[in-house]
């Protein structure tokens, strides 16, 4: 998988959220509303933690960063209105151009612009920590530094 691919996966991700949040309160199923607004929480914040440093220019990383914290932000407001029983409130963020809409959107719109142009070897999964690999059949022996 590529760096776009991963990418969308993230969106898509992110924007399930809309989905669990309105069958919560359609009473349709449960949620684990604790880690909403943890940025870390998610498989995109730790890329952003993580690789996303070394990957993207300083610049995109801030506005990468700054555009997921607002994203769990405005989740985290729904969360409090689901806490507080503000139902209308939830809904009227959830409701189409709605501030999550908008939120999932700028962060959607932004990460696909830095896929687009990221370099292909910048996968958050190619990124990830693998097993050692055998050595090349041309490769020379590589001693005792196992």
């Amino acid at each position: 998988m590529g760096i776009e691919s991963d990418i969308e996966h993230f969106i898509h991700a992110h924007g399930e959220w809309k989905t669990r949040f309105r069958d919560f309160l359609n009473g349709k199923a449960g949620l684990d509303l604790s880690t909403v607004g943890q940025t870390s929480a998610c498989a995109l914040g730790q890329w952003l933690e993580g690789s996303a440093q070394r990957t993207l220019s300083d610049d995109d990383h801030a506005e990468a960063c700054r555009l997921h914290a607002q994203f769990h932000q405005v989740a985290d407001g729904i969360v409090h209105a689901i806490k507080q029983k503000d139902f209308q409130a939830a809904r009227t963020a959830l409701a189409p151009s709605g501030s999550f809409d908008q939120a999932s959107h700028a962060l959607g719109a932004f990460l696909r612009k830095i896929a687009h142009h990221a370099p292909k070897a910048t996968s958050p999964k190619e990124q990830a920590p693998t097993a050692p690999q055998p050595p090349a059949a041309d490769a020379p022996p590589a001693g005792n530094n196992a």
